[in-house]
């Protein structure tokens, strides 16, 4: 009897955290979808440095980000970045952001796609938990 709980509760803590899983995911690919849609477009400046912090066999970057808005103000913003937006900074090249008009310090990257990885990791776990809990 005890061993039916334990996994029925494995099963339903496994649900629960595949569907917290899917439920960030698709909030992050919502939030990037809804400033490119609703947002203004600008080019940042070309950043003079970077830091870069590994950890896992991944990194994650940091820079100051100057631009200007659509009614002239000036922002600095400092906030992380994704590698592929790295290659464009190195090369010289512009990179494009959307910002939220009404707080400009909100942007994304417009090269930058919503990632399915946190979706995916949900939906497998919650499979995962119901199939095998």
């Amino acid at each position: 009897m005890r061993t039916q709980h334990g996994k029925i509760l494995y099963k339903v803590l496994g649900v629960i955290a595949g569907l917290v899983f899917l439920g960030f995911g698709f909030q992050e690919r919502s939030e990037l979808s809804n400033i490119k849609k609703h947002g203004e477009k600008s080019v940042v400046e070309p950043i003079s440095g970077y830091q870069e912090f590994k950890q896992s066999g991944s990194s994650t970057y940091t820079a100051e980000f100057h631009f200007t808005t659509a009614d002239g103000r000036q922002m600095v913003v400092k906030r992380s970045f994704p590698e592929e937006v790295l290659e464009d900074f190195k090369a010289g090249r512009p990179v494009e952001i959307f910002y939220m008009p009404r707080d400009p310090s909100t942007f994304v990257f417009a090269r930058v796609e919503g990632s399915w990885t946190l979706v995916g990791i949900g939906a497998g776990l919650a499979v995962v938990a119901l199939l095998l809990g």
